[in-house]
């Protein structure tokens, strides 16, 4: 429970829309649990709706968890890399805070996502 910094997964046709993106930006996570590739993905979007990419496997895995509980997860632009001529390819580097409600961290939120 906490902030946490991650890359997140961008496809060179999402490009256009991370090169507008902002430090500082609020971002929505958005679970796709009938993605045919993962269970547990969670989509990245920019406030207006336009998708950047999506969590890693690994980082989707425990943030799914989270959502699937009904706990809000906060994200935010750390900063954006590249879009230069030594980088074209940008990537993004997001805080996720994942603070829950009292209810939820009087039941130990480790357990409950770990089983432990």
């Amino acid at each position: 429970m906490g902030v946490y910094t991650l890359n997140i997964v961008a496809d060179s046709y999402r490009q256009e829309e991370i090169g507008r993106c902002q430090e500082g930006e609020n971002l929505i996570l958005r679970r796709e649990p009938m993605n045919r590739y993962d269970v547990n993905a969670v989509a990245v979007l920019r406030g207006n709706g336009e998708q950047i990419g999506y969590l890693s496997r690994d980082d989707a895995e425990w943030v799914a968890r989270i959502m699937d509980d009904g706990n809000e997860v906060e994200a935010r632009i750390k900063w954006v890399t590249g879009g230069t001529q030594d980088k074209a390819f940008y990537d993004v580097v997001i805080d996720i805070n994942t603070m829950t409600e009292e209810k939820n961290t009087k039941k130990g939120l480790w357990r409950k996502m770990f089983g432990r």
